[in-house]
């Protein structure tokens, strides 16, 4: 029996089982992705498990394993797992708790909107070279002009850069790499392929944000800027570890 379950697949996340770990309380990680997974080493307080699941499977295991907490610590965008976990919980009476990133700083001189649509919308209204840091599951949202203006940078797992080259990504338009960036790597990419947008999701501190948006503003590129999906309540990861001691 694990006394907790942790939804990892982020920094956070990941911070979280190893500091649950350290301190001898056995915990569950569950990652999206093979790949997620085997950031994390196992031992004998902490067991990893890799595979996307739906509300169902959660309930299952939340059966099985009676676990006293269950830490959603997901990616801020993923919405939909945040949801299919709380219901979940809900459904098996488990203690849920929500462990968010914190948002990074924003400029005035920054673009928001509400979602890849809107951003791919305002693009389609302006000049100049793009970069898009928004992922690989996010590219099917700017397929307009990609091979004159779009680059896209992305994970480089073989499985991220075929899909990305079916959707017409490829060549210099396609950048494997792992982040997350400095601000001078950033300021680099941007000035290599004089971008003069610069597209991103608020990923938080943990995610690179302010260093892209600080590369944005000192190469003179705009930042574009989708806002998280959902406005949620939470705990930092600090603030979390102190409940955990507390608990």
């Amino acid at each position: 029996m694990y006394k907790a379950i942790v939804f990892a697949g982020t920094t956070e996340g990941y911070a979280l089982c190893e500091f649950l770990a350290e301190n001898r309380v056995s915990v569950y990680a569950c990652a999206a992705t093979e790949y997620g997974g085997s950031l994390l080493q196992e031992n004998e307080f902490l067991h990893v498990s890799a595979g996307r699941l739906k509300t169902e499977d959660m309930e299952e295991l939340f059966r099985k394993e009676n676990p006293e907490i269950v830490l959603d610590a997901t990616h801020p965008y993923a919405a939909e797992v945040t949801v299919n976990i709380r219901t979940a919980c809900e459904n098996t009476q488990t203690a849920y708790y929500r462990v968010l990133r914190e948002a990074g700083e924003h400029e005035d001189r920054a673009v928001y909107v509400d979602s890849v649509q809107a951003a791919a919308d305002y693009l389609d209204q302006t000049q100049g070279n793009v970069l898009l840091t928004t992922g690989s599951k996010e590219l099917a949202g700017f397929m307009k002009d990609y091979q004159n203006r779009l680059y896209a940078r992305v994970l480089s797992l073989p499985n991220v850069m075929k899909a990305c080259a079916e959707l017409g990504f490829e060549g210099k338009h396609l950048i494997g790499m792992q982040g997350p960036f400095s601000r001078e790597l950033n300021a680099a990419m941007l000035r290599q392929y004089d971008c003069r947008y610069l597209v991103t999701k608020d990923t938080g501190k943990a995610g690179g944000f302010q260093d892209k948006i600080d590369a944005a503003l000192e190469c003179d590129a705009v930042p574009v800027i989708i806002g998280r999906p959902l406005k949620e309540k939470g705990m930092s990861v600090r603030e979390c570890k102190r409940f955990l001691t507390e608990h």
